[in-house]
């Protein structure tokens, strides 16, 4: 045995390392946050991070006040879904809770329906003037079945699993091979 081997030995008989817990707290916590991206006057690009495959989500957004003026009406909220635009199926409003402080409080359901970049699309306008409007582009990776489980950001929960059609509880056989009269007999 070497001599830096048996001193470490000596010095640690247990060979337990400890880390800083709060160390660790502060850098999972701060790097873990949904990001807002200003994409031209009219648009802002929302990184959601990663997503699991058939999974629901509620989403707890809070849209910075400074996205456009045009929002304020005095101290209230002047800012409403656009409902001249096609809904979304896979992204909806759930709730729009006001301006707190610096930010919108904004409550979305979005379901991850496919594998990969999956971008869904939401629009905001200004209830007294509909041509300020903002659309909210929502982006996510999306990991298929079996590629592992993401660590969900801040403000994102998982509200349910949808039924996988290939999954093994399916009662469907499958295509038949050969000439269906004779599997009969």
């Amino acid at each position: 045995m070497s001599t830096a081997a048996a001193s470490s030995d000596h010095c640690h008989p247990h060979h337990h390392v400890h880390f800083d817990e709060s160390a660790i707290r502060e850098n999972l916590e701060g790097d873990n946050s949904i990001v807002y991206q200003k994409n031209g006057e009219e648009s802002i690009m929302i990184h959601l991070g990663f997503l699991q495959i058939n999974h629901r989500y509620l989403l707890e957004l809070q849209l910075p006040v400074n996205v456009s003026p045009a929002f304020l009406f005095g101290e209230r909220i002047a800012i409403a879904r656009d409902e001249r635009t096609l809904p979304n199926v896979n992204c909806k409003f759930i709730e729009f809770t006001g301006k707190l402080n610096d930010h919108y409080n904004i409550q979305v359901e979005f379901f991850a329906h496919k594998e990969k970049l999956l971008r869904e699309e939401l629009h905001l306008v200004n209830i007294h003037n509909f041509e300020d409007k903002v659309k909210l582009v929502l982006s996510a990776r999306v990991l298929g079945r079996g590629k592992g489980t993401p660590m969900l950001r801040n403000g994102i929960h998982c509200i349910g699993v949808e039924a996988d059609e290939e999954s093994e509880g399916s009662d469907w056989q499958g295509f038949s091979k050969g000439d269906p009269e004779q599997e009969d007999e």
